[in-house]
């Protein structure tokens, strides 16, 4: 094989390739280094690849054989990014910011209900133990003070729950602003990824690498990652196609703006907060957003729907009711002059019901906080019972019974008709079976829950009745209804056909002692003692008690089918019934069938009367008229217990996830800037190389011009 030389001129071309593409190289390396601190930026490299060879000689190319190289070229400047890592970051970087925006609210949240002094926890056991000293304490002037000081209380508690829900709302006005503010800064992200979608493909068209184009476009996306979920597809011409939840943010050049966060009604007429495209306006108020996935969009939006506006409702529910179970009690009673008793806890608009931010002490006056019940011990109606200097055993049997004044000569089968709040309630005895002692009476009697409660006195041998309103249950409260609590009671025996002159040992309240109550209301006017103090006994009960929440009392005007999903229809103002709630119905005394309790399963709002309606299944059938009441499942105290564990669990799953998403993502991106960030060592290493290579070149050229200056004065020329 022979080779033939190229010739002088040829080296020069080669060598001026060489200077040429290292000095593309120097340059594309001096960028990296200048760059080596923007956010974003990506390493380059410069491809080098061998010029295409040359065969044989340019002036006898038939006679040579093999090939020659033609230098050097820039095949590419190569752009070192890994794109399926910039996916992981951007989810990761999602979601931190999601946690991390929900973990900021919640800690605020926490610190104003969990305060130690004037939080609504320490509030109701400083309510509680207001109560108990009262219990402690007594009645008459005496306890003034002591009213006074549960009256303070109560508006403390209030106070609290006012400012728990002032609270939340202030949070819910943040987290909309806060929003309003990130929409205005995503849309600007989105056009400046629209224009150098533009870019890129244009440049890509001309046959350029628009490299830092990609860059500027890449560290867009990763920072609209921080605001909402992101999904990106790289598109044949260069442009890139970014989405959240498979909905268009930008395709090519066009942006799809998102319009400010609103405030709608969802189906079950609770607030919601959604964010729209300003292009595609929502057909209703109910119609879902754009669903954001994560991200401090998507946080806020959960944080307003999903945690706040939960936790106010809890609040309402809670204060709801505190406000019915206390209420129910103080307007049973009579104050200190004899006065039907008020409702302690009222709300602060008057038209509205209340709730947590609607709330406060209805009461000012310590001598007109009710504890006194009617009871017919502070009357003179009530006889003793006894016979002579004979005292009542109050196990032994009724009929015949000598210590009895008047002791009845045959079983007694008859009905007393209990009235209370002005609703009848009957209650059926027999003395020969259920009714037979003293004892069994009173047991069978106050069994029945008819909110009075009788009682033996063994002091006076009388037994006494008393307005009772902690002994209901579900079946009591269904029977009366809506009606408002007042505080006296009447009781009525249908043996005693004519009043006056029926026997006494002909019909049970007669045998009691009681004959001269029949059907007389027992009131202020002769069954109120101002000494009274069960109303504080029945005050503290409201602590241990399991109680409905929220306040709920209603019944169906229609039938429900066993299996069959039935919808009822709430009360106007009864709006804090929630999904997953407990509700008991068709109550029943002693709770047997068809007594069952259901659990709602969609809430839905009339748009036009804004009446509420619950839906359930219950499983067995139920005629029309049947209640509709929250289950007595927890205490008060249980119940707000419950709020604050969940709203810690809340708090620590923000603080677990900002702590996990940003391990994670601190991890992705030492991967990924591994890959294609830019190290000053290695660069600076680079940047050596080329100059060596470039040196060498001008060197060799160097050579070449003292080799053509020999050829040229050795032949003469010029001569």
């Amino acid at each position: 094989m022979s080779f033939i030389p190229q010739g002088t001129f040829f080296d020069l071309s080669m060598m001026g390739s060489a200077l040429n593409a290292f000095q593309y190289a120097e340059s594309v390396t001096s960028n990296n280094i200048a760059n080596v601190n923007t956010p974003g930026a990506s390493r380059q490299v410069v491809i080098l690849n061998e010029a295409p060879p040359i065969a044989g000689s340019p002036f006898s190319p038939t006679h040579s054989q093999g090939t020659v190289g033609d230098g050097v070229l820039v095949q590419q400047i190569l752009r070192i990014h890994a794109d399926n890592y910039d996916q992981l970051f951007r989810g990761a970087t999602a979601s931190q910011n999601y946690y991390s925006t929900e973990q900021n609210a919640l800690n605020a949240l926490q610190s104003t209900l969990g305060d130690p002094n004037s939080g609504i926890g320490a509030q109701y056991t400083a309510f509680q133990t207001a109560i108990n000293q009262l219990v402690t304490q007594g009645s008459g002037a005496q306890s003034t003070s002591v009213r006074a000081s549960v009256i303070a209380q109560a508006q403390a508690l209030s106070t609290a729950l006012n400012n728990a829900s002032s609270a939340i709302v202030t949070q819910q006005n943040s987290a909309l602003s806060q929003a309003t503010t990130l929409v205005t800064t995503t849309n600007g992200i989105l056009d400046q990824i629209g224009a150098l979608n533009g870019q890129i493909r244009a440049a890509s068209a001309a046959g350029d690498s628009p490299n830092t184009y990609k860059d500027q476009r890449d560290h867009l996306i990763t920072q609209l990652s921080q605001y909402l979920s992101t999904q990106t597809s790289i598109q044949a011409d260069g442009s890139v196609l970014v989405s959240v939840n498979g909905q268009a943010l930008v395709n090519d050049t066009v942006v799809y703006h998102l319009a400010a966060p609103t405030v709608g009604t969802a189906s079950n007429g609770t607030s919601t907060f959604k964010i729209n495209f300003q292009s595609t306006p929502p057909a209703s108020s109910t119609a879902p957003g754009i669903p954001l996935g994560s991200g401090q969009l998507a946080a806020l939006q959960d944080l307003y729907n999903n945690k706040l506006t939960v936790y106010g409702q809890q609040l309402d529910q809670f204060a709801s009711s505190l406000a019915n179970e206390v209420n129910r009690i103080t307007q049973s009673a009579y104050d200190q002059n004899g006065q039907a008793g008020a409702a302690l806890f009222q709300p602060i608009v008057g038209n509205l019901p209340i709730s947590a931010g609607n709330i406060k002490a209805g009461i000012t006056d310590p001598a007109q906080f009710p504890i006194a019940f009617a009871s017919t011990a502070a009357g003179s109606l009530v006889i003793p019972m006894n016979s002579g200097n004979n005292s009542i055993d109050t196990s032994a049997s009724l009929t015949n019974y000598a210590s009895l004044a008047n002791p009845p000569a045959a079983p007694l089968v008859g009905t007393l008709t209990v009235t209370i709040n002005g609703v009848p309630q009957t209650f059926s005895y027999n003395t020969g079976t259920t009714d037979n002692s003293v004892n069994a009476f009173v047991t069978h009697f106050n069994s029945a829950h008819l909110g009075v409660t009788a009682s033996f006195d063994p002091n006076s041998q009388q037994i006494v009745f008393a307005q009772d309103p902690t002994n209901v249950d579900p079946a009591s409260r269904a029977v009366q209804g809506g009606a408002p609590q007042q505080p006296g009671f009447s009781i009525s025996d249908s043996l005693d056909t004519v009043p006056g002159t029926t026997p006494a040992n002909q019909y049970l309240l007669g045998v009691l002692g009681a004959g001269s109550i029949d059907g007389v209301a027992q009131n202020a006017g002769n069954a109120f003692g101002a000494q009274d103090n069960s109303g504080a006994n029945a005050l503290l009960s409201v602590f241990s008690t399991n109680v409905g929440v929220p306040a709920l009392l209603t019944t169906s005007a229609t039938a429900a089918t066993a299996g069959t999903a039935t919808t009822v229809a709430l009360p106007a103002g009864v709006n804090n019934i929630a999904v997953g709630q407990v509700l008991t119905i068709d109550a029943t005394s002693g709770g047997g069938a068809p007594q069952e309790n259901v659990v709602v399963s969609a809430i839905s709002v009339d748009p036009t009367t804004g009446i509420e309606s619950v839906t359930f299944t219950p499983s067995l059938a139920h005629l029309a008229g049947y209640s509709v009441q929250s289950a007595q499942t927890q205490t008060l105290g249980q119940f707000y217990g419950n709020f604050v564990t969940r709203v810690g669990l809340d708090g620590q799953a923000a603080i677990s996830g900002n702590q996990t998403q940003t391990t994670l993502a601190n991890n992705i991106n030492q991967v990924r800037q591994s890959i294609s960030g830019i190290n000053i060592n290695e660069e600076t290493q680079n940047l050596v190389q080329y100059q060596n290579a470039y040196s060498a070149a001008a060197r060799t050229i160097n050579v070449i011009n003292q080799m053509m200056q020999t050829l040229i004065n050795n032949l003469g020329v010029g001569s």
